[in-house]
Formats: structure tokens, C-alpha cells, sequence
């Protein structure tokens, strides 16, 4: 393999500083047609605004965030610009993201002297479609992870080649952030002391298997160099259309959102498996009377948890306008992406019990009390160390 990574940071943003200048330094997030945040400014995540959020938890995270529709047709239209610009040259081209695409190069350069006109000249191309600030940074290397992992360490308007020889000892430094594991797993291996990729490529794969399955495993290969996943065409049809058909017909939201979760969930399970997720689900719908309805799910990343595609498509299903009772529903997997690193230990604020709560426990039960959080006890106190007190986070089961 040899693979190009051509990664456009903060694509959604930089599209909408660009329409409108006075966003520039401004905490700003933007808003898809879910309600939900598709993008945000280095401002607003900084005080811990990420994707997915809605407008609500935003405005908690950031009081003065800026909240701006997303202009959906100008993001696609420009991301159909950057992927066009890269097809010219004629080689095989997947976009796991916005704004970012893998070009398959080993049919023309398979290392990094032999490829660099190639990455420069596409650089160029690119920069000069899509014009300020839109710049793009360019990685190399011979699978797809460590190729991003350069493109991501490269500032814009510049590349970073990795050669096979120097792969172990560009990967050991770097955060193991970079790996699209939960946060839930993260947080486990943050608390083991393992923060680096070269750290997690060193652990008992025995021991990744058991604790972690098989989604760890094969992170924990991308964290050694070893990647040899193709370079994939960005929009097909991954799998035959799935059908459900509904007797009698129904008009009830709940029973038909239970019947598509229940259709899909065997293959978001295997996009998970490989670290991946579905970007763009269509459906056909056919109501009584033989009258028909078409819906289509793009989402902001690719997704493969199960609460997720629920959220978006419940409100789906409840903007749709019903004509009659629904008696089937087509679903076609268009389009499918890797998926992209979480935010380590950011977990829902609407959620009744904190997952942080949930895990702690469950190693309490093995370590015993080896988690506290501290309570104000007497602010006055004259001693520091009377002023809080250590209660353990999670007491021991059977103790």
C-alpha cells in the first residue's frame, strides 16, 4: 500500500469564517438539521463544546457560544470540490470525513522520495480550489492510520512522509487519542498509565483481546504500523438494501423506530468490530395508498453507536410528514467511514448515571477504594487538610 492522507483542518469552520469573517476568534458552533452540533471553533471547544452536543449542553459548556445554522449545501458543495480535485488525478479516492480524503498511490510512488512531487503537486490543487483558509495538510505512509496520524501533525500547507523504516518511531510518541476507541476505554487505559500509541502497541495482545475485544485489537495493530485496509470508493452502497415490512400497517413513531434499530443493529455492530461506522442511510419508505416517502441520515462522523443513529433518526421519523400508516421501510447503507478519536472523558450530561460512576465501581470491586472525589467540609478551618473531605467514589461490591 501507499497511501496519502490530504486532511483540511477544521473544514465545517473554516467554510463559515469564510462566509462570515467576524466568527474568526469567536467561541462558534454549528448547528445541523438534527439540532445537534456539527462543528465547532478552537474558542468553543476549548471550553468543552464537542460534536454531538445540542444547543442547551453547548450554551452550559460555553455561556457566549455563538450557535449558526450549518450551511449544508455549501458544505457540500465545497467538499464535492476538494474530492473532485483529488479524483483528477485519476487514482482511487475515499472521504471517511469532512474535508478529509486518502488518495491510493501505490500504483504511481511506494516511498517517500518517489511520492513527495505527487503530495506536493495535489497540495497545491487542492489549496487552490478551495482558497483561504481552507489550507490543507498532507501525510504519507504506507497504511491508512499512520497516513492520517501525519496529516494530522502537519501544520497546513505542509506534509509529513513517513517511511516504513521510521514508522515505530513516528507512532511511540503520539497520544493514543488518536485511536477511535470509546472514551469509556480510553479512560481505562489513562488510569493504567497507557497514554502513548507506542505504550498501548506493547501491551499482551492476549490481554487487549479479553479486556477489550475485538475493536482493541485491531487499534492496538494500527498502533504497531499495521494497516492494510484499501483505499475504498466514497460513495457506494456497502450492503443490500435491508427491508421491513410492517402487518398490519402502523402509524405509531415508536413500534417503526424499535423495527429499524432491531434491522440495523447487526450491521452496526460489525462496522464497530472495524473501527468504523456508517456516514449517509437511506430510506424508502411506502405508505398505505402506495404513496412513498424518501429519508436520508447523514451524519456529522461516522457512527456506530446505536443511541445515536436512534436520536437522529426519532427525529427523523417525527419532522417526516406521514401521508397514511406505514406498511414498509427500504434501508440502504450508502456510505460508511472510519471512525474518528473521542475526547477523552467527556461523557453525556443528560445521562441519568454517570458512565465514570459505572466503571469506577466495577474496578472497586476488584482494587477496592482506589477512587475519591473531594466534598467541602468546613471552608473555614484552619487546617488545609480539614477544609475537605475524601469520599470514595464508588464503594465495593460484597465488601
Amino acid at each position: 500500500m501507499s497511501v496519502m492522507c490530504c486532511r483540511v483542518p477544521d473544514f465545517l469552520m473554516g467554510l463559515a469564517e469564510r462566509r462570515q469573517p467576524d466568527l474568526a476568534g469567536k467561541p462558534v458552533a454549528l448547528l445541523g438539521a438534527d439540532e445537534r452540533v456539527w462543528a465547532a471553533s478552537l474558542e468553543a471547544r476549548q471550553s468543552g463544546v464537542t460534536l454531538q452536543m445540542n444547543a442547551r449542553q453547548a450554551r452550559m459548556r460555553c455561556a457566549d457560544v455563538h450557535l449558526q445554522p450549518l450551511d449544508t449545501e455549501t458544505a457540500q458543495a465545497e467538499q464535492g470540490a476538494f474530492l473532485g480535485t483529488l479524483a483528477e488525478c485519476g487514482l482511487p479516492v475515499e472521504s471517511p470525513a469532512w474535508g478529509l480524503a486518502y488518495v491510493d498511490l501505490h500504483a504511481v510512488a511506494d516511498s517517500s522520495q518517489a511520492v513527495r512531487p505527487y503530495c506536493a503537486d495535489l497540495g497545491k490543487q487542492v489549496r487552490g480550489a478551495l482558497g483561504e483558509p481552507l489550507v490543507p495538510s498532507i501525510g504519507w505512509d504506507m497504511g491508512k492510520f499512520t497516513a492520517r496520524a501525519a496529516a494530522s501533525h502537519a501544520t497546513p500547507g505542509h506534509m509529513r512522509l513517513v517511511d516504513r523504516s521510521n514508522e515505530a518511531r513516528f507512532l511511540q510518541p503520539l497520544s493514543i487519542e488518536l485511536l477511535p476507541l470509546s472514551p469509556l476505554v480510553l479512560q481505562q487505559l489513562d488510569w493504567l498509565g497507557i497514554r502513548t500509541l507506542g505504550q498501548f502497541a506493547r501491551l499482551p495482545t492476549t490481554a487487549i483481546w479479553q479486556r477489550f475485544g475485538a475493536e482493541g485489537k485491531l487499534a492496538q495493530k494500527w498502533a504497531q504500523g499495521h494497516d492494510d485496509r484499501p483505499v475504498r470508493p466514497t460513495v457506494e452502497e456497502n450492503a443490500p438494501p435491508l427491508t421491513i415490512d410492517f402487518d398490519p400497517p402502523t402509524g405509531l413513531h415508536g413500534p417503526v423506530l424499535e423495527a429499524i434499530l432491531a434491522k440495523l443493529r447487526p450491521t452496526l455492530s460489525t462496522l464497530a468490530k472495524r473501527l468504523e461506522g456508517c456516514r449517509h442511510l437511506r430510506f424508502d419508505l411506502r405508505f398505505a395508498e402506495t404513496r412513498t416517502r424518501a429519508m436520508d441520515c447523514a451524519f456529522v462522523e461516522p457512527v456506530s453507536d446505536e443511541s445515536r443513529v436512534k436520536a437522529i433518526l426519532s427525529h427523523q421519523l417525527q419532522v417526516l410528514n406521514w401521508p397514511a400508516e406505514l406498511s414498509s421501510v427500504k434501508i440502504a447503507l450508502l456510505e460508511i467511514g472510519e471512525l474518528v478519536p473521542r475526547q477523552l472523558t467527556l461523557f453525556p450530561m443528560d445521562a441519568g448515571r454517570s458512565p465514570l460512576v459505572q466503571l469506577a465501581q466495577k474496578l472497586s470491586s476488584r482494587y477496592t477504594n482506589i477512587f475519591f472525589q473531594p466534598r467541602l467540609d468546613d471552608a473555614q478551618h484552619p487546617l488545609p487538610e480539614r477544609r475537605v473531605v475524601w469520599n470514595a467514589l464508588a464503594a465495593p461490591h460484597g465488601l
